[in-house]
């Protein structure tokens, strides 16, 4: 075992297949340490660290110069401090277990922090199993930080030194980070995921994981023949896909409510439109919007991870025109079909479906019976057979639509339009 102070290393000298690099704030930790850091140093000083790190996402400062300015708003800060407030931040739960598969395969896992120092990222270390870290070298005098000589490190450096001290290539190193600081290393990676990412950093990873399950990036790193058969991108992507129904059939809610105050009910639903469609504004740029960034981190499918998600915005401007131009005889049914249909459909058709239907990826004859099936199922409970089944072919039609998300607008709309023209 070999632990070099100066650099934070503590390695041990054997053969790796491979070096796995995480970045840790925002990835590992939840929060941002200098933020937390600044944050008790009052509320002028919090908001000047919040502009500074918006100039970095922005990428109108640099990362050198964000320390530095962001170091001196901290001021005078003691070691046990800033341990204290490392402590009081967030872990990734699924760090630990990410870590394990990581070394039962044969990597090292190594933690690269321009902005964390190596006092902090020790103690990580040792808590999550990590086998070397390299932080930002601050000085030290009588117990306090010196703010005013940082030196920022160069994560491509350092991993240099770490290859060749364990006698590997680049094209064995897999990086994982989420901000501008990063994009050198997961360039120069074989592999490299961007975790949570802000904008410029979605556009440069070779994979986007969006959430806080480490265990997604496993499957992009090692041969699924030597992973947990939990451990899969078919079953990761289907606990998103039954997240995302979930949500999906929370629309049901919706045509009931309005019945009391159909005014009221679409100006509020135009209102989350507007507050959600802001908050992936705010996602694709690497902030965070509360209670709806989190949901659509967990209900995102792999094809939607390089931006803005637009299902959500279609469906509720598909139910809301709905509500809006139509009586409730005939938009209750049809946010109903899209509501609940729908969600059947794509969870039957990503679970057992197996014929495409004209070649569509994402429509399958099994999918389409259980929408067939279940959007009958609520026709016939508000009209005559007759109506229920001709209602039902034109709403299956629409859900073929093979434009991405366009079924959560055509479907509703069109239903009830059919069932206008129909006399309905």
């Amino acid at each position: 075992m070999v632990n070099k102070q100066k650099s934070g290393k503590r390695l041990k000298q054997s053969p790796y297949k491979g070096i796995v690099v995480f970045d840790v704030d925002g990835v590992i930790y939840k929060d941002i340490f200098l933020k937390k850091i600044v944050q008790s140093r009052g509320f002028i000083n919090y908001l000047k660290i919040i502009i500074l790190g918006w100039r970095y996402f922005r990428e109108h400062i640099t990362l050198d110069g964000l320390l530095r300015e962001g170091y001196k708003l901290a001021g005078n800060i003691t070691v046990q401090e800033a341990q204290e407030v490392a402590n009081e931040i967030k872990i990734t739960t699924t760090i630990k277990p990410a870590i394990k598969v990581l070394h039962q395969n044969g990597y090292l896992v190594s933690l690269i922090s321009a902005g964390i120092p190596n006092f902090v990222l020790k103690k990580l270390a040792q808590e999550i199993g990590a086998d070397h870290y390299t932080g930002l070298d601050i000085e030290e005098s009588g117990g306090e930080i010196n703010v005013e000589k940082i030196h920022v490190i160069s994560k491509v450096d350092i991993a240099d030194k770490l290859i060749q001290e364990l006698g590997l290539e680049w094209d064995q190193v897999v990086s994982v980070g989420d901000d501008p600081g990063n994009i050198a290393l997961l360039k120069k990676s074989r592999i490299g995921i961007g975790f949570n990412p802000v904008k410029s950093v979605r556009d440069n990873s070779d994979v986007v994981i969006e959430g806080n399950n480490f265990l997604e990036i496993l499957p992009y790193i090692i041969p699924q023949e030597k992973l947990p058969k939990t451990i899969s991108i078919s079953r990761f992507n289907w606990r998103r896909e039954l997240f995302r129904k979930v949500v999906h059939l929370g629309g049901c809610a919706i045509p009931f409510i309005a019945r009391y105050n159909k005014i009221l009910t679409s100006v509020v639903l135009l209102a989350i439109i507007v507050i959600y469609l802001i908050s992936e504004l705010m996602r694709t740029f690497g902030l965070s919007f509360s209670l709806f960034s989190q949901i659509t981190r967990r209900a995102q499918r792999h094809s939607e991870r390089r931006g803005i998600v637009y299902g959500p915005i279609l469906l509720g401007l598909g139910i809301a025109m709905t509500i809006v131009f139509f009586k409730s005889e005939i938009y209750i049914p049809a946010v109903l079909v899209v509501s609940i249909s729908d969600s059947i459909s794509a969870l039957v058709g990503r679970r057992w479906g197996k014929i495409h239907i004209f070649g569509l990826r994402n429509r399958t004859v099994e999918g389409s019976t259980a929408f067939f099936v279940s959007a009958f199922i609520i026709l016939y409970f508000y009209f005559p057979l007759p109506v229920a089944i001709m209602t039902t072919i034109v709403a299956a039609i629409l859900e073929l639509v093979p434009v991405y998300n366009m079924d959560n607008l055509l479907i509703p709309v069109g239903t009830a339009l059919f069932l206008l023209l129909y006399g309905i």
